[in-house]
């Protein structure tokens, strides 16, 4: 399974490293030019079957980013990352077809068993 982190979080670049190294799941990390295009690229170029958005390091063009993600691919699974707690944000990006919705701070723990059932799922598909 191929993982794409989009952050700067430093905290969350942690998580995921730990669990490359625990699961032998390949990952990548974006922390470039936060410009929807750019990461657009990015993704399209490392074919991941996961990826993180981290709203926190590409607020406002979150919303663009995955709505142009969702055009290429329908089958990504995105899993959304943030600190604003706000319902409108909620709302409004919930609609895009997210994997899951996450609000910071992070429990590594969790985050980790939700990949972990990721894995799981992905393996059960290709039976």
């Amino acid at each position: 399974m191929r993982i794409l982190l989009i952050s700067d979080d430093s905290n969350l670049k942690a998580i995921v490293q730990n669990f490359e190294v625990c699961s032998g799941a390949s990952t990548s990390i974006y922390n470039g030019d936060p410009a929807p295009i750019k990461i657009l690229s990015f993704f399209l170029s490392s074919h991941p079957s996961v990826i993180i958005v981290d709203d926190d390091y590409l607020a406002p063009n979150s919303f663009t980013l995955i709505e142009s993600i969702r055009k290429v691919n329908q089958k990504t699974r995105i899993i959304f990352t943030t600190s604003d707690s706000s319902i409108e944000l909620g709302k409004k990006i919930s609609q895009l077809g997210l994997y899951f919705y996450n609000i910071k701070p992070i429990v590594e723990s969790e985050f980790k068993e939700l990949l972990d059932s990721i894995i799981n799922s992905k393996t059960q598909e290709s039976y």
